[in-house]
Order: structure tokens, then sequence, then C-alpha cells
């Protein structure tokens, strides 16, 4: 560990970072491909990756507790205090600038593409989905990206994984109840009495991504936060990279296309199958293979469950 931090340390004497160029926050839930859009942009030579800012490791810890009070940091940020809140920002802020660093930062710079001078950071995070509207609101010379995957397609990940639903934390969390239809809290309590384990999944699917579902839906996305669809990602990778760099003022470059066909770093959660058949160029396996596992009865609940939250951009 020793030896791992000099060698940090040393990397961080020779980069030499300073913004001119508009940063990109990647707000998305785990299994969303949320690494596959991020290793895409990071082909940019003139980029840097912070990786999970706020992700609870042991060479974070001695960072982040100069930003937040003691107990503060987990696994999602929800209606947390506007001092947190002014930390976030602070450490956002201070990791743009390159005055702090976290134990992620480092791990995808070093690659054929980067220059060790550095003019943009691209920000990867699950954790703070939930304000991705106040942390644009802030950051106003910033860009956002909010992926969204196939609610069944991530349903399906995460529960194979075993992974929290985070259904109690969303169904309360202020923001959220605010503006919620009685439709979908009669629906909530449904699942949550009698629903099977999907149909809680999608739930929290639908209660994670709601805000900005909404907000897209009807036109009122603020002008530097834009929506990305993990399955036009996939299948029309070439026109949608450079619909994103045109929002986002960056130089597209044919590396990003080749990131596209490979298998990312974050392959850790993928099974062997799904490895291989990127591997042989099969996209349509990973945009429509949820078809395979669910019956049109369960299908149909699904869309119910949509329906009740207003949800249309999966019902089209």
């Amino acid at each position: 560990m020793r030896i791992r931090n000099i060698f940090k340390s040393f990397l961080i004497n020779l980069h030499r970072h300073k913004k001119s160029e508009p940063d990109v926050f990647i707000f998305s839930l785990p299994r969303a491909g949320s690494t596959l859009l991020a290793e895409v942009l990071n082909t940019d030579p003139h980029s840097k990756m912070a990786s999970e800012s706020l992700a609870m490791n042991k060479d974070n810890t001695h960072v982040l507790r100069k930003y937040f009070e003691k107990g503060f940091l987990g696994e999602r940020y929800v209606d947390i205090s506007d001092e947190n809140f002014q930390g976030m920002i602070k450490y956002y802020a201070d990791l743009s600038a390159g005055k702090t660093w976290n134990s992620y930062y480092w791990s995808d710079f070093f690659t054929p593409y980067h220059h060790l001078t550095t003019t943009r950071t691209i920000f990867k995070t699950h954790r703070v989905s939930y304000y991705f509207d106040d942390l644009m609101a802030h950051f106003k010379d910033d860009f956002g990206l909010y992926l969204l995957r196939n609610p069944v397609s991530h349903a399906l990940s995460r529960l194979n994984k075993g992974w929290s639903t985070y259904l109690d934390l969303y169904a309360e969390a202020l923001k959220i109840k605010d503006i919620l239809p009685r439709k979908a809290e009669l629906k909530i309590a449904q699942v949550k009495a009698t629903g099977s384990d999907l149909e809680k999944y999608i739930v929290s699917w639908c209660l994670e991504n709601y805000v900005f579902i909404r907000s897209y839906q009807e036109g009122r996305l603020a002008s530097n936060i834009f929506a990305v669809f993990y399955e036009e990602l996939v299948l029309n990778p070439e026109n949608t990279i450079k619909d994103i760099c045109l929002k986002v003022k960056m130089e597209y470059n044919e590396n990003m296309l080749s990131i596209v066909d490979v298998p990312s770093s974050g392959i850790v959660h993928s099974t062997k199958e799904t490895i291989d058949q990127i591997k042989a160029g099969n996209k349509n396996y990973l945009t429509d293979r949820w078809k395979e596992s669910i019956s049109i009865h369960t299908e149909k609940k699904v869309e119910d469950i949509l329906t009740s939250f207003g949800i249309s951009i999966y019902l089209e």
C-alpha cells in the first residue's frame, strides 16, 4: 500500500492540470453503462477521470473527511444537510481545479490517449444522481450527462447481483414525494406488500430516476443537462457519441468508437457470456437479452408500474 501511494504521488507530481474546458458529470445508477460512457469520453487526450469520487474506500477516507462531517459517507446521498451539500460542491470544485484527489482519480488516466497536461475532468458518479439538477445549477459552465438504461434490463442486472433496491430510501425522499403521482404512491405500496423481487427493482428504478425522467419528458431540463440512453450508445455508437461530444464541447476522435466494441474495465461485474458476446460484436445481446428472461405477464406488470409513474420513454 505504501509503495502504491508513493507511486501515485509521483504521478501526481508529473501531471499538470489547469481547467480551461467544461467538465462533464456522468450521473447514473450502477449497472446502467456509465463505465462504458466514461471510458468513451476518457479517450479525449485533454481529459482526466474522477471515477466514483465519493467511494468509501481506505485511500479515500483521509481526503473525504476534510470535506464532510463524520458519519456522512454512504452508498447514496438523499436529503443531505446544507453543510454536507456545500462540502460536496467544494470537493468537486477542488477536484476540478486539481487541488485534491481521490483513490480512483488516476485509475484511468495514464493510457495511450492522454497528455500529461489536462484541461477538463470527467466525473463518473452513482451516489449523487439525486442531486443532478442541484449540482449542475451550481456548475453552470459545465455539463451533465444523465445515463438511462432499459428498466427491465437494469433491474435484472441488479437483481442477479443481489444489490439493494433502495426502494424505501427513495420513496421517502423529499424531492420525489413532493411531485409523485397518487397512482405511483398506490403502486409502491402494492409492490412493497405483494410484488415480486423484480417488481421491487423496477419500482426502485422509477423512484431513483424519477426527478430526471419527469423533467426530461416535460422538456424542463436545464440547458447544460442532457439525456443519454445506453441502448443508443451501444446500437448507434458513432452518431450518439458525436452528438454527445457536440453537446459537451469535446472534440470527437476515432478512439471513442473503438471503445464500444471491447469489454470495459468495469467488466468485473459481468458474466463470461456477456464478455464473449461483446467480443463477438453481438450488440443486440446487450440491449435485448432481457426479453428472454421475463414472460408476457411480467412485462405487462412492468408496463403498469411505469404507467403509474407517468414514465413513457420506455413504453413508446
